[in-house]
């Protein structure tokens, strides 16, 4: 979308303003720079009709382009514009992972994830040593069952029962000492 701008002959400038070479030279520097003005102005023109064709990301509709993606804040995250700038970040009631390490939870169904208030939460297959818990009505089904049978605690050190590890003896459940 460029307009030309006219050209003038120097020849019949130069008769029009009688031979005066310093009002054509002024006159041919005026002539360039009307046209470089005009060029920038195309130029300008052009880049504003592009902007209108771009998708853009906009706080609030705005008709003036086709393309509007209006920005809507989820839920956890919200929004501080300053005047300057537009600041996002997530709500306080979702969780920070610190450590540069990824976290998976995955769910089963319905499930409520009760977090202690300090300490560590134990995972299944780690090996984790809980200090000051209490058991409320432990069952310990599978441990017993599968329990060996030994005559003395000695014995079953010899077995393979670890300190603190339960094993039968005469139907009764022992606990090994060190």
């Amino acid at each position: 979308m460029t307009t030309q701008v006219p050209t003038l002959n120097r020849d019949a400038l130069t008769r029009a303003l009688n031979g005066d070479r310093r009002l054509v030279a002024a006159f041919e520097q005026q002539a360039q720079a009307v046209g470089e003005t005009q060029e920038a102005v195309t130029v300008q023109a052009d880049a504003t009709e592009a902007l209108q064709d771009a998708t853009v990301l906009t706080l609030s509709p705005n008709g003036a382009f086709a393309n509007e993606r209006v920005l809507k804040l989820g839920d956890g995250v919200r929004a501080v514009d300053d005047g300057t700038s537009l600041t996002l970040s997530v709500d306080d009631r979702f969780a920070h992972v610190a450590g540069g390490f990824r976290v998976d939870l995955t769910a089963q169904g319905d499930t409520a994830i009760v977090l202690p208030l300090g300490g560590m939460l134990a995972t299944v297959d780690g090996d984790e040593t809980l200090t000051n818990k209490t058991l409320d009505a432990a069952v310990l089904v599978d441990t017993i069952l599968n329990a060996s049978e030994y005559a003395t605690d000695a014995a079953a050190a010899a077995g393979g029962v670890p300190v603190g590890g339960l094993y039968l003896k005469a139907g009764a459940i022992f606990r090994r000492a060190a």
